[in-house]
């Protein structure tokens, strides 16, 4: 499922590399994609199914249905966005659970970090305090109050942002320039890509 949008489009994704043994090559590899009613299998030996993954990652067809991806993902968080609008914003609590149920988001950095997302797309927030971003995961009452009297969202913030330098990975989350407030983050694309990649 991908993030926001998993009632329209569907990308799942097997790859399985077995050592079993073929008369010229040890290695036995497939690659099965599922994108909408798009179905692509790839079966081979490693080399075979990385080469021929690689040709159709090049193709109209591949490009088209990501885009497609994305665009559905984005009517529906604008879908999302128009129901609060519409209607007020008590019920965004038990929409921010769905989101995390449907995703399978448990940690709590990840827990965090598609609150800000949740924020920042949906509700098209700009300025949200680490007390505005725990007030949404409260809302979601999937946590106690004593459970989350333990969480220090300024923290994991701070770390989202600094990942680039202290762990050799990028970072999740980004100031906008001419700001100096943890109010302000902003995912950057590897903090969209982790969680895409979690929804999956």
């Amino acid at each position: 499922m991908i993030l926001f949008c998993g009632l329209f489009y569907q990308l799942v994704i097997n790859r399985r590399l077995d050592s079993m043994s073929e008369e010229d090559n040890g290695d036995i590899g497939r690659i099965i994609i599922r994108v909408g009613s798009t179905e692509v299998d790839l079966t081979g030996s490693s080399r075979e199914v990385n080469d021929s993954w690689l040709k159709l990652k090049e193709q109209d067809t591949w490009a088209s249905a990501l885009s497609k991806i994305r665009t559905a993902r984005q009517d529906a968080i604008e879908a999302a966005r128009k129901s609060l609008s519409e209607t007020g914003v008590p019920e965004r609590g038990s929409a921010f659970r769905r989101l995390l149920d449907n995703c399978n988001i448990y940690r709590t950095g990840d827990v965090i970090l598609a609150a800000i997302h949740y924020l920042r797309s949906v509700e098209k927030e700009d300025n949200t305090p680490p007390r505005e971003v725990k007030k949404l995961i409260e809302d979601s009452g999937r946590w106690t109050d004593e459970e989350l009297e333990k969480w220090n969202v300024s923290l994991y913030i701070n770390r989202m942002l600094d990942d680039s330098s202290s762990r050799g990975r990028p970072a999740l989350l980004s100031l906008p320039q001419g700001t100096d407030k943890n109010r302000f983050v902003i995912l950057t694309d590897a903090g969209r890509d982790h969680l895409e990649r979690l929804s999956t």
